[in-house]
């Protein structure tokens, strides 16, 4: 198995994607594919690894640029060729820690949807009180949905779970104001009440508020993107709030520096930049396809790496495929 890396992407990159992909291949968990100026990849990883090979490829997407009009223009940017090798069977999935959006308009011109699911989304692996954590999407692709949307969500979250967690029939939850059923706004009912009709196919245990999210009540939140993403953007925020008023104040009180530091490594997993929940799935793509923080650096771009070669050999794209396709799985298109 080989995974595509698109080491142009990133506030940090080439450097830290290189480092990280250097950092992944000690493990031997799978081959890998550096896409990107193979001379910036070569000043960092001057000899190259026997399972690993460079596609060199001057152009890349910058942040800011807008990814359809720009990836027209540069058809072989280093986040399409990523996506193209992916396609072509060359590589298992890639993994890249630019720009989402383009990275999301590469998934779908050069690697496609599966068949049946109208939109894909981002999906995050957010920490609870849990051992699992909750799986919430989507976080950023689809602003505006309609309920089938936010149903197809569901049942693709059910499905990462199950193979990547190893959680049968997790329970799935919807993002509303209120735990009440009839709570919400028009695509909240609406979805509710199809979610409800789907409860032998989706494990739909009903309305979840935001600060319920954290107890780890559900496996599965679904939402739209734009609700999605503001909670994602919120919740990062507010670790890296707490994380430096405790140290501030652990500080002032005299705890010694080496105290604080065994506290927040027991504390690493619920930060935002944590390496266990280092990759988003594009789930929805008809290949593996997984997003990173802009931020990321090797540690998380190794955890990233290693997402991406454990989602393609628990095959969730077949498993959603598989119950897209039965038809008593079928879910009505409202």
């Amino acid at each position: 198995m080989k995974i595509a890396i698109d080491v142009m992407g990133g506030d940090f990159a080439p450097r830290e994607v290189v480092l990280g992909a250097k950092q992944f291949l000690e493990t031997g968990e799978a081959g890998l594919i550096l896409v990107g100026r193979e001379s910036e990849i070569k000043a960092v990883l001057p000899v190259l690894p026997s399972e690993c090979e460079i596609a060199d490829t001057p152009e890349f997407i910058e942040m800011g640029e807008p990814p359809a009009q720009t990836l027209r223009k540069k058809k072989n940017a280093s986040v399409a060729v990523a996506a193209r090798l992916v396609k072509q069977g060359k590589a298992a999935a890639f993994v890249s820690a630019g720009s989402t959006g383009a990275q999301m308009a590469a998934s779908l011109i050069e690697i496609g949807r599966i068949p049946g699911i109208e939109r894909p989304a981002v999906s995050v692996l957010i920490p609870t009180n849990g051992e699992g954590g909750v799986m919430v999407l989507d976080v950023g692709a689809n602003v505006d949905c309609k309920p089938v949307h936010l149903v197809q969500f569901a049942l693709m979250g059910s499905a990462y779970y199950e193979r990547i967690c190893r959680v049968s029939n997790p329970k799935v939850g919807l993002l509303n104001v209120g735990s009440e059923p009839g709570k919400g706004n028009e695509l909240a009912k609406a979805v509710y009440e199809m979610m409800e009709n789907a409860k032998d196919k989706i494990n739909f245990v009903g309305n979840v508020e935001a600060d319920h999210m954290f107890a780890g009540e559900v496996h599965v939140l679904v939402c739209d993107g734009f609700v999605g993403n503001v909670l994602l953007k919120t919740s990062e925020g507010l670790s890296e709030l707490l994380s430096g008023v405790m140290k501030k104040e652990m500080s002032k009180v005299g705890i010694l520096k080496e105290t604080i530091g065994a506290v927040f490594a027991g504390m690493r997993r619920y930060q935002a930049d944590s390496p266990e929940y280092s990759g988003a799935p594009l789930l929805g793509i008809a290949g593996g396809s997984i997003v990173c923080h802009g931020k990321s650096k090797a540690p998380v771009i190794a955890n990233a790496i290693s997402l991406a070669t454990k989602y393609s050999s628990t095959d969730v794209i077949g498993l959603i495929s598989q119950r897209l396709k039965n038809p008593e799985l079928e879910i009505p298109n409202k």
